[in-house]
């Protein structure tokens, strides 16, 4: 069960990264469904692992929100970085398309 919930926990990340790369829905929509997403398969991944239920919800918040948090703000650097390149033109003298 711990694998399971855990392989769900890395889709929602993952979905969460691609939907703000690829600007699948508005960004707050995805963040705040990612994020709760992730708090919430980490709280099932903690109990899972037979702890109190009290600790899961308080550890599962904590660590689901910092992984969401990270998700976020690596896949805004590049979405940023990427949005930048496209308005400055510097897309196409990287690639080598003068």
């Amino acid at each position: 069960m711990q694998f399971i919930v855990f392989l769900i926990f890395a889709a929602v990340l993952t979905g969460m990264y691609l939907g703000i790369r690829r600007q699948w829905a508005a960004p707050g929509l995805i963040a705040g469904i990612g994020a709760l997403g992730s708090i919430v398969t980490m709280i099932l991944f903690m109990l899972s692992r037979d702890t109190s239920v009290a600790y899961a919800l308080l550890a599962g918040t904590v660590i689901g929100s910092l992984f969401a948090v990270a998700t976020l703000s690596v896949a805004w650097y590049f979405h940023s970085n990427e949005v930048r390149a496209v308005h400055t033109g510097h897309e196409a003298a990287e690639v080598g398309y003068e």
